[in-house]
C-alpha cells in the first residue's frame, strides 16, 4: 500500500474511533440498559415498520383516543442507542395530539436524551419514521 492510501486509512481510523469514543448522556443510557415501552400492544390502533440503513428494525404501536395517543410501545431488534431512541420517541408521543406527534424530530429525541454520538444519530431518525408511519397508517 503506498504513503498516500495509508495516511488516509488512518485518518479514516481516528475520525472512526473519534465517534465510537463520544460518550453517552445517563439519561441514554440508562434508557439503553432499562428501556421503556417495549413490547407489543394488543389490537393497536396503528403500527409502523420501519428498517433503517444500518439493519436496524423497529415497530412503533399507538393506542389512540379521541384524537389523542394514550398507549405507545415498540418492539427493536437494534443496539442500546435505538433503545433509548424507541423509549424516548414513544414517550415523547404520549398523551399528544395527532398533530402534535408529527412535529417530533430527530432533535428531540437528541435533546431529551441530553444528547448521542454522532453515529448512532441515525437511531433517532429511525425512531422518528416509525412513529410517523404509525401515524400515516392511522385509519
Amino acid at each position: 500500500m503506498d504513503k498516500a492510501a495509508e495516511e488516509i486509512f488512518e485518518q479514516l481510523e481516528h475520525y472512526f474511533m473519534g465517534e465510537a469514543s463520544e460518550p453517552y448522556s445517563d439519561k441514554a443510557l440508562t434508557l439503553a440498559y432499562e428501556p421503556i415501552n417495549v413490547g407489543e400492544i394488543e389490537n393497536p390502533d396503528t403500527s409502523g415498520y420501519v428498517k433503517g440503513s444500518c439493519g436496524d428494525e423497529m415497530t412503533i404501536f399507538l393506542k389512540v383516543q379521541n384524537g389523542k395517543i394514550y398507549d405507545a410501545k415498540f418492539l427493536t431488534d437494534g443496539c442500546g442507542a435505538t433503545l433509548a431512541c424507541g423509549s424516548t420517541v414513544t414517550e415523547l408521543a404520549k398523551g399528544k395530539t395527532i398533530w402534535e406527534a408529527k412535529k417530533i424530530y430527530p432533535q428531540s429525541i437528541v435533546n431529551y436524551l441530553g444528547g448521542l454520538p454522532v453515529s448512532h444519530l441515525h437511531c433517532a431518525f429511525l425512531a422518528v419514521r416509525a412513529l410517523r408511519k404509525a401515524l400515516d397508517n392511522l385509519k
